[in-house]
């Protein structure tokens, strides 16, 4: 129970200083942390190393307080409706090297209703919106020895915009994980990870990989923070049953013109699902998985250019909505 209670405070803190927009796929070195797995049981274990994934996600309205520049602004409810791609390019390998590249691509539909605005200078109307987000990461990680000891060093440069022809903000970070257990059963694994990110709230974030299978129930305990927390069954041939807790952070460009906010701005936020979710692999290497639950907003900002986290123009506490996903993944090329 304490152990329990330990690993969920752990994702809240780790979930907390997690950078917007950053997905830490680059914690996870498939050879080297796991023993003659192959690499499609490794894309059923981890959802981020799937080569290709589509999904559509649904929110319920949320209830949210919002400070401009630490003044109450204003409250009102927030829907928001995504729907996200991903391809995973197979990796280039020479000599202990890998490279890859990651393509993101979000529709991101935002609609607020019900609004009371506190302050009579700057007023927040009711809004519809919908935007596009690209998202280009570029992968580089090494596995070596240091006195005899196998370490794993991973360097990540992603590219965010809003379209084809405009980068809107670049994010470096690079990452150290040393795998401690490695047996059929059990890996374990830990590391830092270092971020170059104004909108991050700290530069280093704690690494942790653990997973094992019980061999008695077949249940598997797979631990990849700072991604998320799960415990999952195989439930019939192909069927898997998971519960547990994953985070998320998104980054959504906008051009506002008003009179609290007057040029490029992005909106970003730090978000915990929670929750259970079905998969089932129906064709050989196709993967069709609905989640459901209720997701929790820990950091909602709104950055002008130039701002970083912590004096972005915008903060807002949102309660928490009940959110369904549904989303197909390609398993491996």
């Amino acid at each position: 129970m304490k152990l329990k209670v330990l690993l969920a405070g752990f994702i809240l803190w780790s979930c907390c200083i997690q950078a917007q927009n950053m997905v830490s796929t680059s914690s996870i070195h498939a050879e080297a942390d796991t023993l003659g797995v192959s690499k499609k049981e490794l894309a059923i274990r981890y959802p981020g190393l799937r080569q290709f994934n589509i999904s559509a996600n649904s929110f319920g309205y949320s209830d949210f307080d919002a400070k401009l520049n630490d003044k109450n602004f204003a409250g009102g409810k927030v829907k928001t409706e995504r729907i996200s791609a991903s391809i995973n390019t197979p990796a280039i390998k020479w000599k202990g090297n890998a490279l890859s590249a990651t393509i993101y691509y979000t529709y991101t539909s935002l609609k607020l209703k019900d609004i009371t605005n506190e302050l009579s200078d700057e007023q927040l109307a009711p809004l519809t919106t919908n935007n596009n987000t690209i998202d280009l990461a570029l992968n580089y990680s090494r596995s070596d020895r240091i006195f005899n000891h196998q370490f794993i060093y991973s360097l990540v440069a992603r590219g965010i915009s809003d379209g084809i022809n405009s980068v809107r903000r670049f994010n470096f970070n690079g990452s150290l994980c040393l795998p401690l257990v490695r047996k059929e059963n059990t890996t374990f694994s830990v590391g830092l990870l270092v971020l170059i990110d104004p909108s991050s709230p700290i530069p280093v974030e704690p690494i942790v990989n653990y997973y094992h299978k019980f061999t008695s129930s077949g249940i598997e305990l797979i631990v990849d923070l700072p991604n998320g927390i799960n415990v999952k069954k195989e439930v019939a041939k192909n069927a898997w049953l998971m519960v547990g807790s994953n985070q998320q952070s998104y980054s959504t460009f906008y051009n506002q013109h008003n009179s609290f906010l007057n040029g490029k701005i992005s909106y970003n936020t730090i978000e915990l699902k929670n929750g259970v979710a079905f998969e089932y692999l129906f064709v050989k290497n196709i993967m069709l998985s609905i989640r459901q639950g209720v997701n929790n907003i820990l950091s909602s900002k709104i950055f002008r250019n130039g701002e970083d986290y912590g004096s972005a123009s915008i903060t807002s506490k949102n309660k928490i909505a009940a959110y369904v996903n549904v989303s197909l993944s390609l398993l491996s090329f």
